[in-house]
């Protein structure tokens, strides 16, 4: 199957021709440059001020034998929607059967904020790849979100060896994702979130806290002209986000000891108004994460604990040329968000709402907390007529999960923009049809940390995999839970999912219905499912390992403790590298190679632990050891589980804390 452009918007048809390539398909000029046999569609395509995408496809009735495409939106990213949503129909219904598809566009600005300053930094073709995907979907911002890991020559060692984007990159991804109808945003950080920029000696008096600047010191705001100048430059939008949020300890570090006490509202107040002047004078328009502006107002200096009828009109707000950014990532009730958002306007006429894809919660995606907050936070966003969202990817604690492992969260929030409610098997179907993977395995991916008796935040897949198989910070944690059986479980049912995606081969079928599988995104989502393979194969071992040293061990088991040491130790070695070999080549095609070595030393540190265990328990069984104190120890919970209460397991999410009860 081949198209023609016969008639659409300039810079339409490079776009187009990008995302019908990776489908296999091209473009042809005329009807006799198509293909022998082929069947041919012409395109017409029109940008309309209606908040409406419009596909209108008419069979091939003519001499030509082409069938006729008309596609309207209101822009250029919407109107590949159009053009992916008339693919997926052809594909499906073939070339001989006349259609229309019809859908209003509920979301001006609807986008993802990829998260690259923790570890991962995804290379530029990556990003391009994603700049794809979203044109797919019809979504038309792309933040990238920087905290160091961009050029400011000014200051050489702001973002050194963290795989830091040249200018030159960067202004290449924003021309790119342009021609596709997206609008890239550079995110920064002009307050808070600055702990790996501060840590040099380079940077010594800049610091309030070690991750806070130091309010008011001329110093920092000649920083601050310099990161905001260097971060806007390569990108063609005048829209920055400043960052600003979670600045706990503002003025309570060495602002403290040169300026005495003053209220985070006035010292926050103060810095935003010279930074805002910062952005005046270069002609930008910045946004802020809204949090500090509603901790004002909470009794605690919390964020979500305000009364949902408060009255905010009267509160500290924002200067009026500063756009607030709402997120929320944790609440399924949708009144919430409706008075949250309500409250948000009072402090500002311009609000942005940003949710989450919960690719942050350890080793596997919180898919279900991705669902359920995603499903009530936009269904209030669109009764509230807040017209611009954004699905924060963000990679807390090293960036152990994959961004990959999130598509299914991406194309629930994209679908959102244009429907008032969501189906689970549209989903499904927009999906596969862009992915090549199967959604149901997908989703498996979320069951890691979902067995019974687990919470929103649980992670056991993190800290199961990582703890101290003689030591068991959290076997006091996981009661009867059988964690070998759930996992090789889990593993078998991946992959069958795995293996029952197969590359279709390009053509049409009896029925003149095409069925063609995008390579390169099948690619990379096999290595995503097969990276979960590795890592429930690992599991089935490793879980149970702790609790199995400690029967046999109280049990004076020999025989068993031997067993143990010489199979099922090596065994879980063998199959953790594995997962590390797995985790390494999908690392290597998401994102540079700087900070895969923190994920490199926390598996090597794990290995080099259970050889130890191995020698101990080999030790014990031999009559070398008298015994072994960490077996002795009592097993408490990590989080102590009231009497009665259903919810038994725990989330921990911080390596460094998992590993050891000892400081690291």
């Amino acid at each position: 199957m081949n198209f023609r452009l016969k008639n659409v918007p300039e810079g339409f048809g490079q776009a187009a021709g990008e995302l019908l390539k990776e489908r296999g398909y091209g473009l042809c000029e005329d009807a006799g440059s198509c293909g022998h046999g082929e069947p041919c569609v012409d395109i017409c395509a029109g940008q309309t001020q209606e908040k409406r995408i419009c596909v209108t496809y008419t069979a091939a009735c003519g001499a030509d034998g082409a069938g006729k495409a008309v596609l309207s939106a209101c822009g250029r990213a919407f109107l590949l929607r159009a053009l992916m949503r008339l693919v997926r129909e052809l594909e499906k219904r073939g070339t001989g059967e006349s259609f229309q598809t019809q859908e209003k566009v509920w979301l001006d600005r609807n986008g993802i904020m990829l998260d690259c300053s923790r570890n991962s930094v995804l290379t530029p073709d990556r990003i391009r790849w994603y700049i794809r995907l979203e044109a797919s979907l019809g979504m038309n911002t792309l933040m990238l979100y920087t905290e160091d890991t961009y050029e400011v020559p000014e200051y050489p060692y702001f973002g050194a060896y963290r795989g830091r984007y040249s200018a030159a990159e960067l202004r290449e991804l924003s021309e790119y994702a342009y021609s596709f109808g997206i609008e890239m945003i550079p995110c920064i950080q002009a307050l808070a979130h600055l702990k790996n920029a501060l840590r040099w000696e380079a940077m010594r008096g800049m610091q309030d806290t070690d991750d806070i600047l130091m309010v008011g010191e001329e110093e920092v705001y000649c920083f601050l002209e310099a990161c905001i100048r260097r971060a806007t430059e390569p990108f063609l939008t005048k829209r920055v986000h400043l960052g600003m949020d979670e600045a706990w300890s503002l003025g309570l570090g060495n602002y403290l000891h040169k300026n005495g006490y003053h209220p985070k509202s006035e010292i926050m107040a103060g810095h935003l108004e010279r930074v805002a002047d910062i952005c005046r004078r270069l002609g930008l328009e910045p946004m802020i994460w809204s949090d500090m502006y509603l901790r004002m107002n909470s009794k605690d200096n919390e964020y979500y604990d305000i009364p949902l009828d408060s009255d905010l009109s009267g509160a500290v707000k924002p200067p009026a040329d500063v756009t607030l950014v709402y997120w929320d990532y944790y609440h399924t009730d949708e009144d919430f968000y409706r008075q949250y958002l309500r409250m948000h306007r009072q402090l500002s006429d311009q609000v942005i709402f940003a949710g989450g894809g919960w690719v942050w919660n350890g080793l596997s995606p919180n898919l279900k907390g991705a669902k359920d907050t995603t499903e009530a936070a936009m269904r209030a966003v669109k009764k509230a007529g807040v017209r611009e969202a954004v699905c924060t990817m963000w990679q807390d604690d090293g960036a152990e999960t994959p961004m990959g492992a999130g598509l299914t969260s991406i194309v629930r929030f994209a679908e959102h923009g244009f429907s008032e409610e969501v189906s689970e098997e549209a989903l499904k179907e927009e999906f596969e049809f862009l992915t090549g993977a199967s959604w149901e395995g997908f989703e498996l991916l979320g069951e890691f940390d979902r067995p019974k008796g687990s919470a929103f935040y649980d992670n056991p897949s993190k800290y199961l995999l990582y703890q101290d198989a003689l030591i068991g910070l959290f076997d006091g944690q996981i009661g009867n839970w059988d964690t070998g059986a759930y996992y090789g479980s889990l593993k078998d049912r991946l992959l069958k999912e795995l293996s029952g995606r197969t590359d279709a081969v390009s053509g049409a079928d009896a029925h003149g219905k095409f069925r063609l599988l995008r390579q390169e995104s099948g690619d990379y989502a096999r290595r995503v499912l097969s990276l979960y393979v590795r890592l429930a194969d690992a599991l089935s071992v490793k879980a149970p390992l702790g609790e199995a040293l400690r029967e046999a061990y109280e049990k004076r088991d020999m025989a068993g403790l031997r067993r143990l040491a010489e199979e099922e130790i090596p065994l879980a070695m063998e199959k953790i590298r594995a997962y590390r070999d797995e985790r390494e080549a999908l690392w290597k095609e998401e994102s540079r190679i700087f900070g895969f070595e923190v994920f490199d030393i926390r598996v090597g540190g794990l290995l080099a632990r259970l050889e130890s265990v191995k020698k101990r328990v080999e030790a014990f069984a031999d009559g070398k050891e008298e015994h072994l104190p960490e077996l002795e120890e009592e097993r408490l919970p990590f989080r102590p589980v009231k009497e009665g209460e259903e919810h038994t397991l725990c989330a921990c999410n911080v390596w460094k804390t998992i590993v050891s009860a000892s400081p690291l």
